[in-house]
């Protein structure tokens, strides 16, 4: 990771001050840029020197300073850094957090922070996309929603920006607390409580805690938004009475939608907040998970002052990014690529976006699945329930990528049978399977990819398009 600084340029005392850092050698010179790895340092950047589980940076700090580097910032000085200015702390990670935190306090936006198991990134979208009808949006990109990644997404805020919407993610307990103190939003956002992260945390109970850790450091007249149908956070107004909740289902929350109507290319919905209606909502997505991550964007520019018809623009102004919802027609087949990562709540939206999708078409469901990461212990059995929940959706033929999808298969066949599953347990190998959808495949069809990201399912998909 590298990015500049947005605003003022430090010096190297500036940052030791900002950090609580321990100073050794010359401060004056500027720092233009920060990085966590060696082979991207450059003139004037501060390289972070990161204790991994393989690599340890501190042992790259003489080269990267050769390189022209201004200076380290490190947990011990290696033996050959004699002269090398560097920035003692304890913690490299706990200190770059406090430089992010530091650095962007004189920022003028509000700052809304985004967490939950699934949908973060929609939701962090459609609400950059209601704020930016009425003011500068900075949001967080890509993967720097960590420990690392959003200090260092800080230090790129500009002076001048409106609205901050800060996507969080986490990997185990804590974590979500040390990026609200870094962040301080003044609007928190949960928008589930799922599956995802089980390995580590053991329980949805226990998942929830971590997410809600988010209250640790709203400002002072903050408020929470969350997913209004999950059991686990119903409660939560009972000790916190700045709570709303938001949902595409239930209707007793303070944002809930009314007439959802649904076609292969979007969602139209009507939306009730806090008793006031707002009619004729738009979104270029398709699925009700994507009604409820609206409605966050909703729920968000109404707690803003943003009026209706901005919120009603901002919303048809969404658009999808990275490996979600990408949708492609070859050769008459819709072709829905959803690979950016995958949960059993997440397949189940894919059913439904599966069946939506293929109901406006004249041909037959088809999907290939692939393995879902960090499910813990219940992956066998969650494995084989999002293979039942596609047979019970209607899916004409399903294809399995992967080990763990194996029991994707096996579920989907208890149900449909055995004949319309094709199986491909080696998921280094996109070919295979790609040659077998060409078989199968015929105009008017509708297939969804999905798997959690590491699986790479979208390489199957740049085949099949090669074939098609």
């Amino acid at each position: 990771m590298k990015v500049n600084f947005a605003n003022n340029i430090p010096t190297i005392e500036d940052i030791a001050s900002l950090c609580g850092g321990r100073l050794y050698g010359k401060g004056e010179d500027r720092v233009t840029s920060v990085c966590t790895d060696s082979r991207e340092a450059c003139e004037g950047a501060m390289f972070i020197a990161i204790v991994g589980e393989r690599v340890d940076g501190h042992n790259f700090i003489p080269s990267v300073i050769s390189s022209g580097a201004a200076c380290a910032l490190c947990s011990r000085i290696p033996e050959d850094a004699e002269n090398i200015p560097i920035i003692l702390v304890e913690d490299t990670v706990k200190a770059l957090g406090r430089l992010g935190h530091e650095y962007s306090k004189s920022c003028r936006a509000k700052r809304i922070g985004v967490t939950g198991s699934v949908g973060k990134t929609t939701t962090k979208e459609f609400i950059a996309s209601v704020l930016a009808t009425s003011g500068k949006v900075w949001k967080t990109e890509g993967n720097f929603n960590s420990t690392i990644g959003l200090p260092m997404s800080l230090l790129t805020l500009p002076e001048d920006a409106d609205f901050a919407v800060l996507e969080m993610g986490m990997t185990g307990p804590g974590e979500i607390k040390l990026l609200s103190d870094i962040a301080e939003p003044e609007i928190g956002v949960i928008t589930t409580i799922g599956t995802a992260h089980m390995e580590l945390l053991g329980s949805r109970e226990n998942i929830a805690a971590a997410k809600l850790e988010i209250r640790s450091s709203l400002a002072e007249d903050g408020h929470l938004l969350l997913c209004g149908n999950e059991p686990l956070l119903e409660n939560e107004w009972k000790s916190d009475d700045r709570v709303s909740y938001f949902s595409a289902d239930a209707k007793n929350v303070d944002y809930h939608a009314y007439n959802i109507i649904s076609d292969e290319a979007g969602m139209t919905f009507d939306a009730s907040c806090r008793g006031k209606m707002i009619y004729d909502l738009e979104i270029p997505a398709v699925g009700k998970h994507n009604v409820a991550a609206a409605l966050a964007g909703v729920a968000v520019g109404c707690m803003l002052g943003i009026d209706s018809e901005r919120i009603r623009r901002g919303l048809a102004a969404y658009r999808t990014v990275g490996l979600r919802q990408q949708m492609t027609d070859v050769g008459g087949v819709k072709i829905i690529c959803d690979c950016y990562n995958a949960s059993p709540e997440s397949m189940k939206a894919a059913a439904s976006v599966l069946s939506t999708v293929a109901s406006h078409r004249n041909g037959r469901k088809i999907a290939l699945l692939g393995d879902m990461l960090e499910l813990g212990q219940k992956s066998p059995e969650l494995h084989y329930a999002a293979g039942v929940v596609f047979a019970e959706a209607g899916t004409d033929v399903l294809v399995s990528f992967g080990e763990r999808a194996e029991k994707i298969a096996d579920g989907f066949a208890s149900v449909c049978g055995e004949e319309r599953v094709l199986r491909f347990k080696d998921r280094s190998d996109p070919t295979a399977p790609a040659e077998a959808l060409k078989r199968i495949l015929e105009p008017g069809d509708t297939l969804i990819l999905k798997a959690s990201r590491m699986i790479a399912a979208e390489r199957v998909a740049e085949e099949l398009k090669k074939l098609l």
